[in-house]
């Protein structure tokens, strides 16, 4: 999400050391970038174990490092490869929801996959609500599916479009301005003037610390709480 659905803050992989599950769903979740082959094979490598234990965490886990290679491959052009992403990420957000029915990264898998395979369709929104009221305020979760609902957000009814706003909201008030910034510019025009008229009781110093990173990442803010951009037309890309 021009950017991908999980990784706005996309930076080259930061420790190829270190591939723990733990650590590279972390870094995932922060919006960092790994190569999707990589990530398939850290998938590969634990999900039988994870499967067999029924383990919630590491289910949880393995499925953030699955989103984020199918987000890639579903944008690039070898369509077997993306086909096969998809249904990876069905999979395993059954798995996840069959040992953790409240799991709400599980229902966010699930929408996520059964838009591409069906569209959109009351029971892929239903999903999408699950995840909205098992983990309102999770903000890690947020980060993750806000992107996504952003991609969605024509299609999607005012309680979805309420929820969307609201993540973006807890990352901005938590103070994750460059998250915020990067969430904001890949967000429809349709919805950044409610996403701005939630920033503004911050103070001025705040919200030009944020107001700055959307110009550094190519976006414009027009908004009675910000200033106006004096760039020349020919720089303002939204």
């Amino acid at each position: 999400m021009g950017a991908s659905a999980l990784t706005w803050a996309a930076s080259v992989l930061p420790n190829l050391t270190d591939l723990s599950v733990s650590r590279v769903a972390g870094q995932i979740a922060a919006g960092e970038s790994y190569d999707a082959p990589l990530l398939r094979q850290i998938v590969q490598a634990n999900l039988p174990a994870a499967q067999r234990q029924c383990d919630p965490k590491a289910l949880r886990e393995l499925l953030v490092l699955q989103l984020s290679a199918a987000d890639m491959t579903v944008r690039g052009t070898d369509l077997a490869q993306a086909d096969s992403d998809v249904d990876a990420v069905q999979r395993m957000s059954r798995s996840l929801l069959a040992c953790a029915p409240t799991e709400s990264l599980g229902y966010l898998g699930a929408f996520w996959s059964a838009v591409r395979q069906e569209g959109m369709t009351a029971r892929t929104l239903a999903f999408l609500g699950r995840s909205y009221r098992l983990a309102p305020h999770e903000l890690w979760l947020q980060l993750m599916r806000v992107p996504l609902a952003f991609r969605a957000f024509q299609a999607l009814p005012p309680e979805l479009t309420d929820g969307a706003v609201q993540d973006f909201n807890d990352v901005f008030h938590d103070r994750l301005f460059g998250s915020a910034a990067a969430l904001f510019v890949q967000s429809p025009a349709s919805a950044r003037s409610r996403l701005l008229d939630a920033t503004c009781d911050l103070s001025e110093r705040e919200r030009m610390a944020f107001w700055y990173l959307v110009r550094a990442a190519g976006g414009r803010i027009q908004h009675r709480c910000y200033p106006p951009d004096d760039r020349p037309r020919y720089l303002l890309d939204n």
